[in-house]
């Protein structure tokens, strides 16, 4: 890390070349690049290109209006995913910085961009509150993806406590999901997360390699019957056409977490999406009436927009 730290600061902060750096510290320039490319992967350097309001806030109110939200906040377009992600959860961090009240009560997704979003809440201003997870999680989901490891992270930034969901996101049945229910510590955090001031939400979408097929939630087979369904995203677990209805409700029921309902009771819903390839889940999102405020790219914007002008 601090080999990442000299390097990047030589090269963006020096003004230095890569082959200058190369010579000094005696390493070779495909190396220096190397070095320079893991230190953006890593957070050691984050690229933040201001977007100018002419460009961005046309499309905002586009949105808003289009879909009858509380707001919209656009971050510009960047060729590396990760610097996008980075500058949506910086946006999403601010909102929460402004809306979660003293003693406030967030509740929380799990997958990147929710990560991402607590990773930009080291600079807010602490307070009593308390951080719970919205879903349970999967013991296969690594570097912190999973909404109980992410509402520790934003309860620790805060100087808040966090309440995790100790099951899985999906249990094997609605049967086994309504046991996990009944277990008391799991229901009370259940509870507390119903009566959320604010919530941050990804969008998940219908694909194959989506998280939750990756992870083992779902099988490959089923994903693919909820797309012959109509089924292009969720939200916490809860799948939806373009449209935003409910797809899948056979899925839904094995969700040990919020439900579509506990969500819509939630006074502002904030989902917080990097991806373009997400757009049509995105869509369907905003469709559904559970989103408050959008926080994203205006490429993804734009093709949201697109996708609605669209005949169905």
């Amino acid at each position: 890390m601090e080999m990442l730290a000299r390097v990047a600061s030589m090269y963006y902060l020096d003004d230095m070349t890569q082959d200058q750096i190369a010579k000094q510290l005696g390493l070779s320039r495909p190396k220096v690049w190397r070095l320079l490319r893991q230190a953006k992967e890593t957070g050691v350097v984050e690229i933040t290109v201001n977007l100018p309001a002419s460009l961005a806030m046309p499309v905002e109110t586009e949105l808003t209006s289009r879909f009858g939200l509380s707001g919209a906040i656009l971050v510009a377009d960047q060729h590396d995913e990760s610097a996008i992600r980075a500058q949506v959860g910086r946006a999403a961090a601010g909102l929460v910085d402004r809306l979660l009240p003293d003693g406030g009560t967030l509740a929380i997704g799990m997958g990147r961009n929710a990560k991402a979003v607590s990773q930009q809440a080291d600079g807010l201003r602490p307070r009593p509150c308390t951080v719970v997870s919205g879903i349970g999680g999967s013991a296969q989901v690594g570097e912190g993806l999973n909404s109980t490891d992410i509402a520790t992270r934003f309860a620790d930034a805060l100087g808040g406590k966090a309440e995790g969901i100790y099951a899985p996101a999906y249990a094997e049945s609605a049967d086994v999901r309504n046991a996990f229910l009944t277990h008391a510590d799991i229901g009370r955090t259940i509870a507390h997360a119903r009566g959320a001031d604010l919530a941050i939400v990804g969008v998940g979408d219908a694909a194959d390699d989506s998280l939750v097929v990756g992870l083992g939630c779902i099988a490959a087979k089923d994903m693919a019957r909820m797309r012959k369904d109509g089924a292009v995203g969720d939200i916490l677990g809860g799948f939806f056409n373009v449209r935003g209805e409910p797809v899948a409700v056979w899925i839904e029921n094995r969700v040990v977490g919020l439900t579509r309902e506990d969500l819509r009771k939630i006074p502002a819903v904030i989902a917080a999406v990097s991806e373009e390839a997400k757009s049509v889940a995105v869509l369907g999102a905003l469709n559904s009436g559970l989103v408050h405020t959008l926080v994203t790219s205006v490429g993804v914007a734009r093709r949201v927009l697109e996708l609605a002008d669209r005949p169905r």
